[in-house]
């Protein structure tokens, strides 16, 4: 479920009454999207979708989604519209588009479907939330006293006290839930009867929300990645450390046969057990960053770890940037942790959706020594430690806890993963397809990344002949 795409690119009573407020296949009122070039002489074109701002309150306060759409090349034989999200929590794809990176993503739909996708509310060009990071410098990351734990918390809640003064409606209306039915308001203003989506990663959790919403509004659907919201929050943060390691250890394989590692020839585990130890006692000065300490390195991991072949291989400026750092230069650190770089939106959807669950210091100390035990050298360096951290203290009671997400009455929907993703381990694609009923699930073996689009060709071309020609694999598949 990383957060960086683009460098890879990473909340049960409440929902209840949500539901009974607005019925999961209610039809969202059509409404009509002003479509502009992005850029001057782009072909990409962006427009704005106004939306409630509280969907049981449809006639009240309003709020905006930036949304961005790529024609089909043939627009004579297009099969409609192909809606992505990248992941996030808070993905901004219509910016991502906007830039003109639909045509390195989806080279193969640039014919016959209308790309489209849209920056969710609170995050990139929609009406936005930005309070700052919740992870601030000098906040323990990883507590190691009572005292640590009570820092850890109170600037969660400093952030969350002061975002809400300035966006508190906002920050009520941003769980996942809503922005379904934002999505489903982005079908109906697009003028299609049906939904034709591809999710990745945080987007497969949000695909598969919108599936148990609005069932009858499916035509084809990708979730690849897959965040299985029905694990809770230990299982997510234990379940990724023991991946993460795997991958550490595939990483430090592959600097020992490939000299283009930066660190070829050297115990790559040893030299990096030295850097992050050196760190905790005294940081790395970056000038215009905060200073770079052991958990700001290691909180680096869960966005540089993870491979994204197809877009880009992030293993080599790893390399880099630790031999670089061995120096003295924490650049790369500084610019890419989750420490200090920790969204507002990112930290206020997740605390909605993914609540760290934590009864205290104890269960802290607890979640942690478990991971170091699973993952001695990565630990609880992961994304779900990173959310149950932002979220410890978080003001707002979660609107979407942890809970199984049952689809049934939809159209076959496909899900996809690699045997061996850091972000989202294998086990959530397997946990999801049992919960989605008549689901096909197609894993990439051995392919190592996340998701299974961005690093193996055969699962691109599964995808591809899906999507394009309404062939789905077997339902329970291999390939590589």
């Amino acid at each position: 479920m990383e957060k960086r795409w683009k460098q890879g690119v990473l909340a049960t009573v409440v929902a209840a009454v949500i539901l009974a407020l607005v019925p999961g296949n209610a039809i969202a009122k059509p409404a009509g999207i002003k479509w502009s070039p992005c850029k001057p002489d782009s072909v990409v074109q962006c427009g704005y979708l106004t939306v409630p701002l509280d969907w049981s309150k449809p006639d009240g306060v309003k709020t905006q989604i930036y949304v961005a759409r790529v024609p089909a090349k043939d627009q004579a034989h297009k099969l409609g519209s192909l809606t992505f999200n990248p992941g996030g929590p808070g993905g901004a794809g219509a910016s991502i588009f906007a830039e003109g990176l639909a045509d390195q993503v989806f080279p193969d739909y640039r014919e016959r479907y209308d790309l489209v996708s849209f920056d969710p509310r609170g995050t990139g060009l929609s009406t936005a939330l930005a309070c700052g990071p919740v992870l601030r410098p000098g906040v323990p990351m990883f507590p190691k006293s009572k005292t640590e734990y009570a820092a850890m918390v109170a600037s969660s809640r400093k952030t969350g006290e002061a975002c809400l003064k300035q966006h508190g409606d906002l920050m009520r209306n941003l769980d996942t839930r809503t922005a379904a039915r934002d999505l489903d308001a982005i079908r109906a203003a697009l003028g299609e009867a049906e939904l034709n989506y591809i999710g990745l990663s945080y987007g497969s959790y949000l695909g598969t929300t919108y599936a148990q919403l609005f069932p009858r509004h499916i035509g084809r659907m990708v979730l690849d990645g897959i965040v299985d919201h029905a694990q809770g929050a230990t299982r997510f943060t234990l379940d990724e450390a023991k991946s993460m390691e795997d991958t550490f250890d595939r990483f430090a394989a592959w600097c020992s046969t490939d000299a283009q590692c930066a660190l070829h020839g050297q115990d790559v585990g040893a030299v990096w057990d030295k850097l992050v130890a050196k760190a905790d006692k005294t940081p790395l000065q970056v000038p215009d960053h905060p200073p770079v300490t052991g958990d700001t390195m290691r909180m680096t991991l869960p966005a540089l770890l993870p491979r994204t072949d197809f877009i880009g291989n992030p293993w080599p400026s790893l390399a880099e940037g630790i031999a670089k750092a061995v120096k003295g230069d924490g650049t790369l650190f500084a610019q890419v942790s989750y420490l200090a770089d920790y969204e507002t939106a990112y930290a206020a959807v997740s605390c909605m959706d993914f609540p760290g669950e934590l009864k205290g210091y104890a269960d802290a100390k607890a979640r942690i020594a478990l991971a170091e035990k699973i993952a001695p050298r990565v630990g609880a360096a992961v994304e779900g430690w990173a959310m149950t951290a932002a979220c410890s203290g978080w003001p707002i009671e979660p609107s979407n806890p942890w809970q199984p997400t049952p689809v049934k009455d939809a159209p076959p929907i496909l899900i996809t993963s690699t045997t061996l993703d850091p972000s989202t381990p294998v086990s959530n694609a397997r946990g999801l397809a049992r919960q989605v009923r008549g689901s096909h699930l197609l894993l990439a073996d051995d392919a190592i990344g996340h998701t299974a689009y961005f690093n193996s060709p055969c699962a691109r071309g599964a995808i591809a002949e899906y999507l394009l020609d309404g062939k789905l694999p077997p339902k329970r598949s291999t390939c590589g």
